[in-house]
């Protein structure tokens, strides 16, 4: 069977029953386009590289329950969220960095303490939540499902998920808004 033939949706369904091949052809029709994306967002190629194979490694892990609407925006979607938190990750390590150096002590601490208080205000802020609208929104922002996806799954209208989504919106901004003064970049992407 020509594999290269399939639409995405029936790659997905074999891919679903564990067909190697399916991944193996997903993989090529894929890889290099969200490698190029990655690669031009953080201008490396290892850490492009890196994202791309953890993505398809995290797509072959959670095969059997994949609910995906649309593979090539679930793609592009999955590197976005790699990439933000890449970057994330880089400004600690650097502000650890710097505070092993003895460079800005002052500034790196403070950024660590930063970044741990914004943590501690979302975990704090998300409790504040009616429970179906908590996990709308985590299955939203943290797992990356979409909003038909999440109707399916929690048996709501399209529109009761998009309700929950800006209920949860609302009360965040609220509770983060002293992070978005100092301009944290990862609320501002969390709250979009």
């Amino acid at each position: 069977m020509n594999l290269h033939l399939l639409t995405d949706d029936l790659l997905l369904r074999l891919l679903q029953a564990s067909d190697e091949h399916a991944f193996r052809e997903l993989y090529q029709r894929y890889w290099k386009k969200l490698f190029t994306t990655a690669c031009h967002k953080l201008k490396s190629k290892e850490a492009a590289e890196e994202i791309v194979q953890n993505i398809f490694v995290s797509l072959w892990e959670k095969r059997a329950t994949l609910q995906i609407e649309n593979l090539e925006n679930y793609l592009y979607i999955a590197v976005k969220y790699k990439v933000i938190n890449y970057v994330a990750s880089l400004m600690v390590r650097e502000a650890g960095q710097k505070q092993l150096a003895g460079n800005t002590a002052d500034e790196s601490t403070e950024a660590t303490i930063m970044i741990n208080d914004l943590h501690a205000a979302i975990q704090q802020a998300l409790t504040q939540l009616p429970a179906k609208t908590r996990e709308v929104f985590t299955m939203s922002r943290f797992e990356r499902y979409t909003v038909r996806e999440i109707a399916r799954h929690m048996n709501l209208t399209e529109k009761a998920v998009e309700y929950h989504i800006t209920q949860s919106l609302k009360l965040l901004r609220v509770s983060l808004k002293d992070y978005m003064v100092v301009g944290v970049p990862l609320i501002v992407t969390l709250l979009k």
